[in-house]
């Protein structure tokens, strides 16, 4: 009796054993399999995903040396024709990775002439892919094209810069839908903080975000040409945005009262003002803390106004 009972209880330590087992197996492909491959339909509409698992050994305890191999798999991934017939690979067979390079969480990509023989909305959706596939990698929080020697430049003209995955936005956290291309004119503070500069900034977005949540979460993102300074702590909460009869209600969470920033007193409030004026759809701002409209910024200017757009501060 006492025998077969030991030999229930190992039976039993043993189930649960193999039960530890299989769920750490589980918890390693789980862990493997939260990536997605970010690819383009093939009429070039809108940017798509798919799960992915990488082949690198995530066990890697050399940071940089993880990081080097899951870019280099996820990079090969992206120059190679996904399974579904209907997407498309973002980076296209005669574009080539010449070279990439991080420093400070930066990657830096050199691709070859041939990336500039991609039409215009074509580069835009492939470049989204591209970027929210390899910010996946730990480390890396922005990334910066080349071509050649070049620096990419935008419609405008202007330097594109480091992109982060927020500049592709899909607000419901889910995958892309159809995405829209659109020039931001946004206002960050000059070097002495007591005006406002123009930056614009070329945007793909996703359908399910509204275009004034695009504004504010670009200003809070912050500037990204040279000798601009921040206008909002980057730490501040946007709770809710909507516009009705031309007036656009901008609901903040109390880090814009407490959060520090360099300039005068005007510069956040106006640069909040004359970035969402710049919409056809919006002539006057209201701007909110938690709700409420009872508030004075800095003990200087009282929110409880719609406020209109200064041409005065702008530079």
């Amino acid at each position: 009796m006492i025998k077969k009972l030991q030999q229930i209880v190992v039976g039993i330590i043993l189930l649960l054993f193999l039960s530890g087992c299989q769920n750490e197996e589980v918890g390693e492909q789980t862990l493997e399999t939260n990536y997605r491959l970010y690819y383009v339909n093939k009429s070039y509409t809108k940017v798509v995903s798919v799960p992915y698992q990488v082949e690198t050994d995530l066990k890697i305890q050399d940071k940089k040396e993880l990081r080097e191999k899951m870019l280099e798999e996820f990079l090969e991934a992206l120059q190679t024709d996904p399974d579904n017939p209907d997407y498309r690979k973002p980076i296209p067979t005669d574009v080539k990775v010449l070279e990439s390079r991080v420093m400070e969480g930066k990657l830096s990509i050199t691709f070859n002439e041939n990336y500039f023989s991609m039409e215009r909305l074509a580069e835009i959706l492939n470049r989204a892919a591209i970027v929210r596939t390899l910010t996946q990698v730990e480390g890396i929080e922005s990334i910066a094209f080349q071509v050649n020697d070049q620096t990419l430049l935008d419609s405008l003209g202007q330097t594109v810069g480091f992109m982060k995955a927020s500049d592709f936005i899909d607000d419901l956290g889910g995958d892309i839908n159809d995405y829209h291309r659109t020039t931001l004119n946004l206002y960050f503070a000059n070097q002495t903080g007591d005006k406002l500069v123009l930056e614009s900034r070329e945007l793909v977005y996703s359908n399910t975000i509204s275009i004034e949540r695009l504004v504010m979460e670009q200003l809070i993102s912050g500037p990204t040409s040279e000798g601009l300074q921040p206008v909002l702590p980057s730490d501040m909460k946007l709770i809710s945005i909507s516009t009705k009869d031309g007036i656009c209600y901008v609901n903040l969470d109390n880090t814009f009262l407490t959060g520090t920033v360099n300039t005068i007193e005007a510069i956040p409030i106006y640069a909040i003002v004359d970035s969402l004026a710049e919409l056809p759809n919006v002539n006057k701002v209201q701007i909110l803390i938690n709700g409420e409209t009872n508030k004075k910024y800095r003990e200087a200017i009282s929110l409880d106004t719609f406020f209109e757009r200064n041409l005065d501060l702008i530079e």
